[in-house]
């Protein structure tokens, strides 16, 4: 088997190697040959499950072909099935069917807790310091957003109404361009995106820095569109693929930085927010029991 083979191609290696499989690493490769795309999405158990094996016999399969790791397996095959994308665009799923309770609760909290520890890494307090003052001082503060990046954006805005900071979203894409073109040099706009490339934030953004409004984006820690055209950059860690099981890190890396906008905004003017935050309590809670 060539190096460049092992290094470069994992359907390369399978087919050079397919002489020396044992039965069961066999069944695994038959299963790779027929669906690469759905391997991209499995774990080491459900590959095995899927081909009719064992864990052992993944594990196996992968070091048979020279590729070492499942891990470096499924990046050899995620280059060979996307061969023209780039690596942010690569699924980065590791699903399993029936996946017990203890199991998702580990998976789950582990992953959040991993991504909010790169998180205190990587944001910069000066820049935390300059969206806050930002938006105390923006006539309005428009915030633009799509998919979990919306329900982010929709979630700022609660905050900011709560505490009298004139603000607008709308979960319209179109209307949020149309928005984003009617800003003054005297409005924000806060863009949610863990890409950065999504194509209607991108002219969103566009529209708003051509208004002259200060643009305050929240994308990964990778360089993308929207980040290039932003005055004020905030940061999440870059720790999921664009295309992966659910934005479980990311949105909650993305709330945790409003969080942390919120409470910087609350205690810039403490007493004027616990009054608004009191007067908003008492109109939704009122003739309650």
């Amino acid at each position: 088997m060539s190096e460049k083979a092992s290094i470069d191609s994992a359907l390369a290696a399978m087919h050079v190697c397919l002489d020396i499989l044992s039965e069961a690493e066999r069944k695994v490769a038959d299963y790779v040959f027929r669906e690469p795309k759905k391997t991209l999405h499995y774990n080491v158990s459900e590959l095995a499950r899927q081909s009719g094996t064992s864990q052992a016999a993944v594990v196996r399969f992968c070091k048979r072909i020279g590729l070492g790791s499942f891990s470096n397996f499924k990046l050899r095959l995620a280059s060979d099935v996307f061969s023209d994308a780039d690596q942010r665009f690569v699924p980065d799923l590791d699903l399993e069917s029936m996946t017990s309770p203890e199991k998702a609760i580990r998976n789950v909290i582990g992953f959040s807790q991993q991504g909010l520890s790169l998180l205190r890494l990587i944001l910069e307090p000066r820049v935390l310091e300059e969206a806050s003052d930002a938006i105390i001082k923006a006539s309005m503060t428009a915030l633009f957003g799509v998919g979990a990046s919306g329900l982010v954006a929709n979630d700022f805005l609660q905050k900011l109404v709560r505490i009298g900071v004139p603000s607008f979203f709308t979960p319209d894409l179109d209307l949020q361009v149309t928005a984003a073109a009617s800003l003054r040099p005297t409005d924000v706009a806060f863009i949610v995106s863990y890409s950065g490339e999504n194509a209607g934030m991108i002219e969103t953004t566009r529209q708003a820095d051509a208004r002259g409004a200060t643009v305050i984006s929240l994308t990964m820690d990778s360089a993308n569109s929207i980040r290039s055209i932003a005055k004020i950059k905030l940061l999440v860690p870059a720790s999921e693929r664009i295309y992966r099981q659910a934005a479980v890190t990311s949105r909650i890396n993305q709330l945790t930085v409003v969080d942390i906008l919120y409470s910087l905004i609350i205690s810039k003017n403490l007493d004027t927010s616990i009054s608004a935050i009191e007067r908003t309590m008492q109109a939704t809670h009122s003739g309650k029991g």
